[in-house]
């Protein structure tokens, strides 16, 4: 018992040792060491301790100013409380990249303020939010401002009084700590986020955790770790590392949320390595954040930026939000500081970040980068299974195989993804030439932009945004999955059930749903093939839906680019619009034109995204409907965006199969005024055979030349051999997919 005892004793003490070391969350002093006598020696390094040291000094010439909360996201007071974590964030590390005492003084000086003004609030006057803030309209936005202020309290710490230190973990750390674990009053609702699996509970465990590291408290440490109750069965971030992550590293809420959280997961667990090097954090597979997978959930635009793939709330047209992580919280350099054999990482840093980290894995970064040392990013197809044991569908991402050519092709078959998921079951989107190409639109939210509902979502969010037909898939009847209820939609998943991405010729990815619409089988084929005799890679498309009743089908296709031409006669609405629809998202879409393709069996819709074109060819019937549409109906504040989209509709069908060639092609110099190759080279796409065993189309091109496609609909190994007789022509192949091109 005494040797028990003894035991505990020298652990526990390790621990308050370990506790009371400073710094030690964003960098240990031996690391600070490194860094100082390293200067000079790698220039880009210095660039960055230069930009550190800019924005202290702006922050220093800057009057401290800590303002009674007044306003929600964007609004002039909530922006000064978010630049004044930056500005204490900069000026911790700059106190302690060069030991002047004036950047820890100013730290002091603001969070002396804070303590002052922290315990005088009550909840913010901005009630949008079931866990509104004090500082901030919600409490996520205490939990980002804590995890910033953290670091910057830690740097200095050695730096302030016992008595200053007192005052401020007093009035100010523990307060907000035990508010974003509990919240105040009558209202807990925090207790129940701080518990639970999902990326606002990330940042406040990171939070808790990285301040009660800082005060060495290891009660406040042990909650971030393990929950409120501290058994790691409720919550805590061991809990959301095993939860919230697939073994293939994908984010249950998607890339982009994956991006939101990426700090807090690595920033956290490099803490927890510095602090607790016995729990192995790093070591864990979702330790830091599923740094491949998120790597490779990435498509480069042509300026450098980073679009996330699609399939969350909060994915932005635009990509302004979505590549912010790369470029601020540069996760590759706390990655490459855990795998240093990762040379791959160098290049994400040195192509996309531009600065570093001012860390010790900034400094290694940039060091091995000037030493030569960079291997090249190998953008890889791949099956991102979801669900914590993998078993929860997945996202399909198929690249191609020649890194000239800049595109990606994705393919949505996961769970709902929590409170910001989606009614988009077997989703697609195409990325190329630095443009997302079919889009999903995301979310209605102007994200700190006060003036547009307080900077929170809008009631379009719910109205349209979430709903199926605001996205590339199949809708039954004008409704949503699961009828738009989230309760629903979270018990099932859709499925991968079938990809190679090992082809000489092409890449296949196939998912299917079976609970999105009742009684409706919802399968997905999605080929992406290279040819001699076409300028891009081609996708083909086949989305087959069976049932036992008749319904209406629409395939939508949101498109990002210019109207050129339609190869069907249309009307065009000239005198006033009407809207499709009533509910369900329709009612947001105003019809400007439509038509019925009764001379060919193929309808052609082209438009013209920048310097190249873009032909959607689909195999039609007289009796298909074909409607040219535009978002923004029922919108009187004009949250919407002026989007369009290409719909093919079928109506009283019980099973039926969209076949659509979607093909690449053109070169336009707006400056030489050169063009070529304009036209599309897609003659015809037919369904050859459509039976339960096979399905077979034949996408015919100018110049005598077609791919066939050829799938086993049942099949989901890629050993058995297939054998089809079809039009006098015979066909053979393994696997669920042949693809024959001549």
């Amino acid at each position: 018992m005494r040797k028990l005892i003894i035991c505990i004793f020298m652990v526990l003490g390790g621990c308050l040792l370990s506790f009371a070391q400073h710094p030690s969350l964003l960098f240990t002093q031996e690391e600070v060491n490194e860094m100082r006598e390293g200067k000079g020696t790698v220039p880009a390094f210095d660039k960055t301790l230069s930009e550190v040291l800019s924005a202290a000094d702006a922050a220093l010439n800057s009057p401290i100013s800590v303002p009674i909360p007044a306003d929600g996201g964007g609004g002039v007071v909530h922006e000064q409380h978010k630049s004044n974590y930056y500005a204490m964030f900069h000026c911790g590390v700059a106190y302690q990249l060069t030991g002047d005492k004036k950047y820890a003084r100013y730290v002091a000086d603001m969070l002396e303020a804070y303590a002052r003004l922290y315990p005088t609030l009550g909840f913010h006057p901005v009630s949008l939010s079931p866990v509104p803030g004090r500082l901030f309209w919600q409490t996520l936005n205490e939990s980002v401002w804590l995890v910033h202020t953290a670091v910057a309290y830690d740097c200095i710490y050695h730096t302030l009084s016992a008595k200053q230190r007192t005052t401020i973990e007093k009035n100010l750390f523990a307060p907000m700590a035990d508010f974003i674990m509990d919240g105040m009053g009558d209202n807990h609702a925090n207790n129940k986020t701080f518990n639970k699996m999902h990326n606002h509970a990330t940042w406040a465990t990171a939070a808790v955790g990285m301040i009660g590291f800082a005060m060495n408290r290891e009660d406040y440490v042990n909650k971030a770790l393990y929950g409120s109750d501290e058994t790691g069965k409720r919550g805590g971030f061991i809990r959301q590392m095993d939860y919230l992550f697939s073994p293939d590293g994908y984010f249950t809420e998607g890339a982009y949320y994956q991006r939101y959280a990426i700090w807090p997961f690595v920033i956290f667990a490099q803490c927890i390595e510095n602090k607790l090097p016995e729990l192995e954090i790093v070591t864990t597979p979702s330790a830091l954040c599923g740094g491949a997978p998120y790597i490779d959930t990435m498509t480069p635009d042509e300026y450098g930026q980073m679009l996330l793939l699609p399939g969350t709330a909060a994915t932005v047209a635009n990509g302004t939000a979505t590549y912010e992580a790369i470029l601020y919280y540069k996760p590759a350099d706390i990655l490459y500081n855990v795998h240093p054999s990762d040379k791959s990482l160098l290049s994400v840093a040195n192509e996309y970040q531009h600065t570093y980290l001012p860390t010790i894995g900034g400094f290694r970064v940039a060091r091995d980068i000037a030493r030569g040392e960079a291997a090249p990013i190998v953008y890889r197809s791949s099956v991102f299974r979801d669900g914590r044991k993998g078993d929860e569908g997945g996202i399909a991402v198929i690249r191609s195989t020649d890194p000239k050519l800049n595109s990606a092709l994705t393919l949505k078959a996961t769970s709902h993804g929590l409170s910001h998921g989606h009614y988009d079951k077997l989703t697609m989107a195409y990325y190329d030439n630095g443009n997302e190409i079919l889009t999903d639109y995301g979310a209605s939210r102007f994200l700190n932009i006060e003036a547009k509902n307080k900077g929170h979502y809008t009631r379009e969010n719910e109205s349209f945004a979430k709903q199926t037909i605001a996205h590339n898939t199949l809708v039954v009847d004008e409704t949503s999955n699961f009828g738009g209820d989230i309760k629903v939609s979270s018990r099932y998943h859709s499925d991968i059930i079938y990809s190679d991405f090992n082809g000489d010729h092409f890449q296949v990815m196939v998912a299917k749903e079976t609970n999105a619409y009742s009684g409706v089988e919802m399968k997905r084929t999605l080929v992406y093939v290279t040819t001699p005799f076409l300028q891009f890679p081609l996708i083909l498309d086949v989305l087959q839906a069976n049932s036992d009743k008749e319904h209406q089908y629409d395939y939508p296709l949101w498109y990002n680019g210019h109207f050129v031409s339609l190869n069907f006669p249309y009307t065009k609405a000239s005198n006033g619009l009407q809207t499709l629809g009533t509910k369900n998202g329709y009612q947001h879409l105003w019809l400007e034109a439509w038509g019925q393709n009764e001379k060919t069996n193929t309808s052609s819709f082209t438009f013209v995204k920048d310097n190249r074109l873009y032909t959607i060819s689909a195999a039609t019937t007289p009796r298909t409907e074909l409607k040219m549409l535009r978002l923004g109906a029922n919108d009187p504040d004009f949250n919407l965006r002026n989007e369009t989209v290409f719909l093919i509709r079928e109506k009283e069908q019980k099973n039926h199969t969209f076949a659509t060639s979607i093909e690449t092609h053109g070169d336009y110099d707006v400056v030489m005024e050169t063009s070529n190759n304009l036209t599309s080279s897609c003659e015809e796409v037919k369904v050859v055979m459509d039976t339960a065993e096979y399905t077979v189309i034949k996408a015919i091109y100018k110049g005598g030349h077609s791919v066939t496609l050829c799938l086993a609909n049942a099949e989901d190994s890629k050993k058995n051999k297939h054998h089809l007789s079809v039009g006098g022509k015979n066909y053979d192949w393994n696997g669920r997919c042949g693809v024959f091109a001549k």
